[in-house]
């Protein structure tokens, strides 16, 4: 004990002098008076100098605390990857997952328990638990695809920071513009590969997370999503280089502070000033934009005829039941029986919801997506379901009102046999066998007055199916198990169609995409400078709401156009070419009731019921720069980082 405090006390002046790496001259540790080192010589036993040995050793060795600080920055990386994903993702949780990805890197030096790969696996089995916990309920799988995919999606927003720090190792780069832009670039090109492979597109990308953020979702004009991911990942990288302890006493000065904050504002007035030139609304704007009413209405029966033909296609793997066609070759039986009443009585709802609505003065009176179906094909007995019998009534109410009618439609063929199912969807649906029907998911627009075949495009819209259909879509992405394996093919090309709403030889360019076309923005990005509306019929469920309605608002700033997003059993959306909200509502929202009377799907005691939803969407468009460079901000993100991947170590960035 004699010479342990001593020792102690001389460890923290002889520290630096031990040490090599943190940039002080050695120099220093001579520069004491050559008396005093005499002195200190003299008073050293060799026990004494074992002493100080030792406490040096145990002061540079941080690892217990490095690794405690590791771990608490996947913690916190953890919890922002849950609330980047799920129903209402949070503006900041892209930031502070990358960064805390970022900087836990920097701390692996002085961690000798944790190499890079170990990091990145906890990194990718911490985003997994979190992406599970969110959205293993929202997710159309069962059994073990869902543990799966939810790793996958964790690995994928594990990797862009991992490959950071291969990169920053091998080329010797830790700071500086170059050091900033890696995450950016991997950032970018890892999402947009994920989002081209991924069974759901471009669901539950990061720059989703700023959907409100107005003057940020105005850099879709340029390049899409892909734009709002390098520019969030941008700014993720400079504040974790900014936050490092070896930045601390020059961030006022320090120049990767003045690049972001420079790209912060070039972002916010660029988005400033569109949000400002570009607005239809307000004087003296408003009074020379014409705008159109639409109203968005439900019928009664069509959850439940869903839940059955789902139940047929897919077989018991839906709920263990079987589906009314598979004993069952024609419409002979009470299931089918029960399906044909179902669907009438939806037809002649439909059309007195139309006598209503143009009454109160909507221009379009519009349906969700597949909530009327027809019948065809063999074994179908009953003329009154087929889709030329539901065409010629539609277009009749259109004629009679004056109002145009959007109707989602499934077009089914329940007895058509379905032998070329890929083996894996054979295994999950339990169909070894194949599979029996199939359908065509289709939205028709019909005129009150008949549409020339000059007008109507058939090389894009096929043949006319009625003199009245101005525009028919058929959905090009089919949802993966639940709709693609008996969904036919639909448009790669959209239609777009002149409609004259008004009748006053003022033609509005108008398309249609339905439901999930929205998570493929290079589907959409075709409608950039060509069509001025969309009309967008969706069918949800709970665990996508409201997130797949909210995604609308970037595919309208991409495009420069404005769109009605109707939905079934989720939330439907109006937006501006802008992205201003102009209508939301919840289909499970009844208006009036507690909530312990809400209406709750398929439940026959508490049906659903939901309001009618209108909005007034302005008829104009905008160019937009992506509509013409498409995704080319992607590709460079992704050719930079390949040959960054293949750049030799210790050569110059």
């Amino acid at each position: 004990s004699e010479f342990i405090m001593p020792a102690t006390r001389r460890s923290s002046r002889a520290a630096p002098s031990t040490s090599s790496t943190n940039g002080k001259s050695p120099s220093r540790s001579r520069s004491r008076s050559p008396a005093r080192s005499a002195a200190s010589k003299t008073k050293k036993p060799k026990t004494a100098d074992a002493s100080v040995k030792t406490s040096v050793v145990i002061n540079k060795s941080p690892a217990p605390t490095t690794t405690s600080s590791i771990f608490g920055l996947l913690a916190v990386g953890t919890v922002a990857v849950a609330l980047t994903q799920g129903g209402t993702p949070v503006s900041f949780a892209p930031f502070v997952m990358c960064v805390s990805q970022l900087y836990a890197y920097t701390l692996l030096s002085g961690s000798s328990t944790l190499s890079p790969r170990k990091l990145y696996a906890l990194s990718a089995l911490g985003g997994a638990l979190a992406v599970g916990y969110v959205m293993g309920s929202s997710l159309p799988l069962k059994g073990p695809a869902v543990p799966l995919l939810c790793f996958y999606i964790g690995l994928m927003l594990s990797t862009p920071a991992y490959l950071v720090h291969t990169v920053a190792t091998k080329l010797n780069v830790s700071e500086g513009l170059s050091y900033e832009l890696l995450l950016p670039i991997f950032s970018t090109g890892v999402e947009y590969c994920h989002s081209r492979i991924f069974p759901y597109g471009s669901y539950g990308i990061l720059p989703y997370c700023q959907f409100g953020n107005l003057p940020v979702m105005q850099l879709a004009s340029v390049g899409g999503v892909w734009a709002i991911e390098f520019f969030v990942s941008y700014v993720s990288s400079c504040v974790s280089v900014l936050v490092r302890p070896s930045a601390a006493g020059s961030k006022a000065s320090h120049p990767t502070l003045r690049r972001l904050l420079l790209a912060i504002a070039l972002v916010y007035s660029y988005g400033g000033m569109r949000l400002r030139f570009l607005s239809w609304e307000g004087a003296p704007n408003a009074p020379s934009t014409r705008v159109m009413k639409i109203s968005g209405v439900w019928v009664p029966n069509t959850m439940v005829i869903r839940e059955e033909l789902l139940r047929h296609h897919l077989g018991i793997i839906m709920d263990g039941k079987p589906g009314p066609g598979e004993s069952q070759e024609d419409f002979s039986s009470a299931a089918w029986s029960a399906i044909v009443e179902k669907s009438l009585a939806d037809y002649d709802s439909f059309v007195a919801q139309i006598e209503k609505e143009a009454a109160n003065g909507a221009d379009v009176v519009m349906l969700p997506e597949l909530s009327l179906t027809t019948f065809q094909g063999d074994g179908v007995t009953d003329d009154r379901v087929s889709t030329e019998a539901l065409l010629d009534k539609l277009a009749k109410a259109a004629v009679d009102n004056g109002v145009f009618v959007g109707a989602g439609i499934g077009y089914n063929e329940p007895f058509k046999p379905v032998d070329d199912l890929s083996d894996f969807t054979r295994v999950v649906l339990e169909k070894p066998e194949g599979m029996t029907g199939v359908e065509s998911n289709r939205f028709v627009l019909l005129s009150p007055k008949p549409v020339p075949l000059d007008v109507f495009d058939e090389v894009l819209n096929g043949a006319q199916s009625h003199p009245n259909v101005a525009l028919d879509y058929r959905k090009r992405n089919p949802v993966p198990i639940i709709e693609g394996p008996f969904g036919l093919e639909g448009n790669y090309t959209i239609p777009v169609a002149d409609v004259d709403f008004f009748g006053d030889g003022q033609p509005v360019k108008t398309a249609s995409v339905i439901c999930f076309d929205m998570e493929h923005p290079w589907h959409t990005q075709q409608l950039g400078s060509k069509a001025s509306i969309i009309l967008n019929p969706s069918y949800d469920w709970p665990g996508l709401n409201p997130y797949h309605a909210r995604i609308v608002a970037f595919r309208a700033i991409e495009t420069g156009t404005s769109v009605f997003h109707h939905c079934l059993a989720g939330t439907t959306i109006s937006v501006d070419y802008l992205g201003n909200t102009l209508l939301s509502g919840d289909y499970f929202a009844k208006n009036g009731n507690p909530a312990k009377e809400s209406c709750i799907p398929l439940n026959p005691d508490v049906l659903c019921s939901a309001p009618v939803h209108t909005a007034n969407l302005p008829l104009k468009g905008v160019n937009t720069i992506y509509g013409y460079i498409s995704d080319f901000i992607a590709w460079v993100s992704i050719s930079v980082g390949l040959l960054l991947l293949a750049r030799p170590g210790n050569s110059k960035l």
